[in-house]
């Protein structure tokens, strides 16, 4: 079997944003072959960076200090760990802590004497340190001290630990944040231009999650041969099944929000790379492995540790619809037929079938796949993550032509009713403590008077009212001059002409609002999986596990690793 199709020769149709830009789509989102984790780990791998461990200085309880030099083609960085007793009341997932197990950055260079002292003083204060623009990458972790504890014992025993107990956690510690960008005074993002390493959307970020799993291997290791010359070292197969944690809470939601252009871009290469996977040629391998992708997320969910996910669809809802799907794969591959008819298109037809027969996360988990076939598809869209965002007011626009963009673009805004004290039960605002954004119940909670810019809907519907009585040859700089409230939503519609995945079709203040969703949409643009929510606002969510190991560098690197199976030693 070898189909090709007319259309490939010319851009497949794209999903609208009409289809794809409700919270709850986004909330079906998953980890693909463009994810930033993936994309990184690629670029690693193809240019055979070299990772060597410089400083291990710990004593045997695993405390002390690490460092790791990074050589790549064109540039020098150093990552930097410093570990510590906590005490176990100390330790806690929340963004407000002030103490970690583990402190860690990532920056450029080397760690000259002075450099050294100076994080060894601030990076451990994190919020209240100060870093400068050499690092690109501050953040911290906890030991996730069951497991943690679980495998140094039978490391220490001289055994590997036991699969299905590794299975209910994914990951030995636990980041609560990795900051880049500016944040305490550390690299802007526009140092990484387009010649820097770690160019493209939140990659050094990504990496340095790489090396601080990679440490926490070393640790361990560490640990148990300080308690017994003779222990047992961590096995490959249980290193690349391990991840990293990460718990993430509401303050991932307004940047979707205040940077609508960059979102734009990440959901638009993802939708570019789909509809070219959906026209691609099909061969016989090429349904074989959709078939073996099928079988490894089916036996991912059927161990998946999570009985009950809360506002995700629960994973015995996926193997079941996942079944259904391979069964499909399977018929066609046996037969030819999809429901015993002889698709034009099988990758097309197959999503039309997900459409009607399975979930929002099956369908998305399909799309996922379907990408996941064409590896040279990630190469050609994994590097379209950057842009830069401009928001400028166009003075000279009719108000005619604004009417016409909020009708033709912004339909979804005005079905709210924000008369309705529930489609306005909560406001966004930025705790003082930490400033991290937060949400209150309006007129029961402080903070109202510092309400965020993330009510797009609502804007949209006040200055629909204001110029419907308006000229429409009116223009837009004699309209802001009496009516200058409306100048940063209309800048906003503006500057986002040709983005049609910027906005969010959905109202950020409504009582039936679950932000997890929208936490899920970024944190599967960064790779994560697992997603546990503890709450409709926090969600705990695993990195890099199924990735490769430091030490593959060099070889041979098959970018095939997400939805990775729990080691079976009884089979070896």
């Amino acid at each position: 079997m070898n189909v090709a199709h007319e259309n490939t020769r010319k851009t497949a149709e794209k999903r609208s944003a009409h289809a794809i830009m409700q919270p709850e789509r986004l909330g079906a989102s998953r980890i693909t072959s463009l994810s930033f984790c993936r994309s990184m780990l690629r670029k690693v791998m193809k240019e055979k960076w070299k990772i060597e461990r410089t400083r291990f200085d710990l004593d045997q309880n695993g405390y002390g200090e690490a460092c790791y030099t990074i050589t790549t083609p064109n540039q020098t960085f150093s990552f930097i760990v410093f570990s510590q007793h906590l005490d176990d009341q100390e330790r806690s997932d929340r963004v407000i802590s002030e103490k970690w197990d583990i402190t860690f950055a990532l920056c450029e260079g080397p760690i000259t004497p002075d450099k050294r002292e100076c994080l060894h003083r601030e990076l451990p204060r994190q919020e209240a340190g100060r870093g400068d623009s050499l690092d690109l990458v501050w953040s911290r972790a906890n030991r996730s001290t069951r497991l943690f504890d679980y495998i140094i014992e039978q490391l220490t025993n001289g055994n590997q630990p036991d699969s299905k107990i590794l299975a209910k956690t994914g990951y030995m510690i636990r980041t609560t944040a990795v900051y880049g960008n500016g944040k305490f005074g550390i690299a802007p993002y526009e140092r990484m231009h387009q010649e820097h390493s770690f160019y493209g959307a939140f990659r050094a970020q990504m990496f340095a999650v790489f090396m601080i799993r990679q440490f926490s291997f070393e640790l361990v290791d560490h640990i148990a041969q300080a308690k017994n010359p003779r222990a047992a070292k961590l096995h490959p197969e249980i290193k690349r099944y391990l991840g990293v944690g990460n718990a993430t809470g509401l303050g991932m939601v307004p940047y979707l929000i205040s940077h609508p252009q960059l979102i734009h871009t990440w959901i638009y290469m993802k939708e570019e790379a789909l509809a070219k996977a959906k026209h691609a040629q099909v061969t016989h391998s090429i349904i074989e492995r959709l078939l073996q992708l099928l079988d490894r997320s089916i036996a991912y969910f059927q161990d998946y540790p999570l009985a009950h996910v809360q506002a995700f669809a629960q994973p015995s809802e996926l193997v079941n619809e996942l079944q259904l799907v391979r069964a499909i794969v399977a018929e066609y591959a046996n037969h030819g037929t999809m429901q015993q008819k002889v698709p034009d298109n099988p990758w097309v037809t197959l999503c039309e079938i997900a459409s009607t027969s399975t979930g929002m996360e099956t369908q998305e988990l399909v799309n996922t796949l379907l990408i996941e076939l064409y590896p040279e598809i990630a190469d050609e869209f994994g590097e379209n993550t950057s842009i830069v965002e401009t928001y400028d007011l166009k003075p000279q626009m009719q108000l005619g032509a604004l009417k016409e963009r909020i009708h033709s673009h912004y339909s979804w805004a005005l079905r709210f009713d924000f008369t309705d004290p529930d489609e306005r039960k909560y406001f966004w605002y930025r705790s003082a403590e930490k400033e991290e954004p937060r949400m209150g119940i309006r007129g029961e909670e402080p903070g109202e008077e510092h309400e965020m810019p993330v009510n797009i809907a609502e804007r949209v519907q006040a200055l629909q009212r204001t110029i419907a009585a308006e000229s429409d040859e009116q223009t837009v700089a004699e309209f802001v001059l009496r009516y200058p409230e409306h100048k940063w939503i209309i800048r906003r519609i503006q500057a986002l002409q040709g983005f049609e995945y910027g906005e969010i079709h959905g109202n950020l203040l409504a009582s039936g609002l679950l932000p997890v969703h929208l936490l899920r949409c970024k944190l599967a643009f960064f790779g994560a999986e697992r997603f546990d929510p503890q709450s409709n606002r926090w969600v705990r969510v695993t990195l890099m596990q199924g990735a490769p190991l430091v030490e593959e560098i060099g070889q041979d690197f098959k970018d095939d690793w997400i939805f990775p199976v729990i080691p079976r030693w009884e089979d070896n």
